[in-house]
């Protein structure tokens, strides 16, 4: 039975990306810019791509990646101002040259010389605001896109970026910091040239009724920073109790942890049919946790403990990435506000988690006793968030779709672009309550029709009005396989094989 439901949800998979293939260009484009971002910026002092190959000065990651802050948070202030500049080629071509050109500069940010600091204050600026602009950009592209589409292509392309990074630093530091700087450049042609981001007419946004982007916002950044934290903390006491260097730890490890992370999306995205993101973010706190509490143990440099070190944090930003491209596209927001909030406070929870592990760093060499204080506290800080800032229910209200009231609403607003970018919701109006009935008079003929039970009637009518399996769950006091039971006799009763043929029956009944 457990096959056939499997066989189900790939079905559904299928149907849901529909007939328009997967992009290979969209996934080269965001595997170099995140690529690249491995290899410049990947922790404080990491990065070794420079001229000589010794390490770049910690106070340029800093400056980068509160630059990148600044840009991602200005451009989700400017809203739609910020579009209309995007619409203009020579702003867009912006994002691929600073980036480009930064590179090139903080290469040649090594030594005490007033020249090479320059050098370095300027590339990490010119970095940071580049690559925030690109950045924007891919969010603009996976906006636009299925979410099915997304959870396939995003892990893809963090894995490839792993493997991009382990063969260009493998290169001699001349012939590493020429490519690194030509991966933003490559990856700029194909977003603004092939894939046209923000060069499609700007499609209307629309806000729901209860969709809270304050809340968004806060909820998202104060679990990014404390995991953000923890990761910091622990790599730090992980490479310094281990006396690694960080291209040793992070080489090969990365692109395994990039495995883990696909495995774990893909298989929760075949094993869930509704709320996969709540399977991946259990699944990457549970690996941070079990590697946060096996610190003390581990005593030696085993790929395993590397891979494990990296794959938590690895899918946790798969993760966010997936999910605020969720958001975007199931209410049709502007992808400036959401990625601009979201991926912001992403990179503020990096930039103080290396912070945090640099303060850990001045503790080494570390007792056993400090090396358990460590864990307790990482631990603490990734269950906290996991069980008061960003719950699972968050995540259910952060990506359950729209009603079937609001949905149609969101769809003729997504055909119909607006000035603005913001129009009315369904529901507002006082049309509201003459619409509801005839829904809800729709899925009873659908479920008469197809001579559904009464509780896979009441099951189907919650599903097609958008409210996720758990909300399901909660309302009718039924179990969590009850609910995957009914729905999959529905399917089977009016055969259809994802949620979109479902509603095209229902859509069908009211034109008959």
């Amino acid at each position: 039975m457990r096959f056939d439901y499997i066989a189900e949800n790939l079905r559904a998979r299928r149907a849901e990306i529909g007939s328009h293939p997967l992009s290979p260009d969209r996934v080269l484009g965001f595997t170099l810019i995140r690529g690249w971002v491995y290899l410049m910026f990947v922790g404080a002092a990491a990065s070794s791509m420079t001229w000589t190959g010794e390490a770049l000065p910690p106070v340029f990651y800093t400056v980068s990646t509160a630059s990148l802050c600044a840009v991602l948070l200005a451009s989700a202030l400017a809203g739609s101002r910020f579009v209309q500049l995007m619409l203009h080629p020579a702003a867009r071509l912006a994002g691929p040259v600073l980036t480009s050109g930064g590179t090139l500069l903080l290469a040649s940010s090594v030594g005490e010389s007033g020249a090479a600091l320059m050098c370095g204050l300027l590339g990490a600026l010119t970095t940071g605001i580049g690559s925030g602009i690109i950045d924007l950009g891919y969010g603009e592209l996976y906006r636009n896109e299925p979410p099915a589409r997304t959870t396939f292509e995003v892990p893809l392309a963090f894995f490839l970026a792993a493997v991009v990074f382990s063969l260009v630093i493998a290169l001699p530091p001349t012939a590493g910091c020429v490519v690194c700087s030509l991966l933003p450049a490559i990856s700029g042609w194909i977003l603004f040239g092939r894939e046209h981001a923000w060069s499609r007419k700007h499609r209307a946004s629309v806000l729901p009724i209860d969709f809270d982007l304050k809340s968004f916002a806060w909820r998202i950044g104060v679990c990014a920073c404390l995991v953000g934290v923890a990761d910091g903390m622990v790599r730090a006491a992980f490479l310094s109790s281990n006396n690694l260097s960080m291209h040793m730890f992070l080489q090969w490890p990365l692109a395994g942890a990039g495995l883990l992370t696909m495995a774990i999306v893909y298989g929760a995205a075949i094993l869930s049919s509704e709320q996969s993101a709540r399977t991946i973010y259990k699944a990457a706190i549970f690996v941070m946790a079990f590697f946060f509490m096996l610190l003390p143990a581990f005593t030696g440099a085993q790929d395993m403990e590397s891979v494990l070190a990296l794959a938590g944090y690895g899918t946790f930003n798969v993760l966010i990435w997936m999910l605020l491209a969720e958001i975007s596209y199931t209410y049709r927001l502007s992808s400036t506000e959401v990625f601009g909030i979201g991926w912001a406070m992403v990179t503020l929870g990096v930039l103080l988690g290396s912070i945090a592990g640099t303060i850990v760093d001045q503790f080494a060499p570390f007792t056993p006793q400090f090396l358990s204080l460590i864990a307790l506290v990482a631990t603490m800080a990734v269950l906290l968030s996991f069980l008061f800032v960003f719950r699972e229910s968050d995540l259910i209200d952060l990506t359950e779709e729209p009603d079937g009231d609001n949905a149609g609403a969101i769809e003729k607003a997504a055909e119909s672009p607006s000035s603005e970018g913001v129009v009315a919701v369904a529901g507002e109006s006082g049309g509201d309550e003459g619409r509801r009935p005839r829904f809800h008079d729709r899925c009873l003929e659908v479920a008469a029709a197809f001579e559904l039970s009464p509780k896979e009637t009441e099951v189907m009518t919650l599903f097609a009005k958008g409210r996720s399996a758990a909300r399901i769950q909660e309302e009718l006091f039924i179990s969590k396989g009850t609910v995957s039971t009914h729905l999959r006799h529905i399917y089977q009763k009016m055969d259809v094989h994802s949620k979109q043929e479902l509603l095209d029956v229902i859509e069908d009944r009211d034109r008959k």
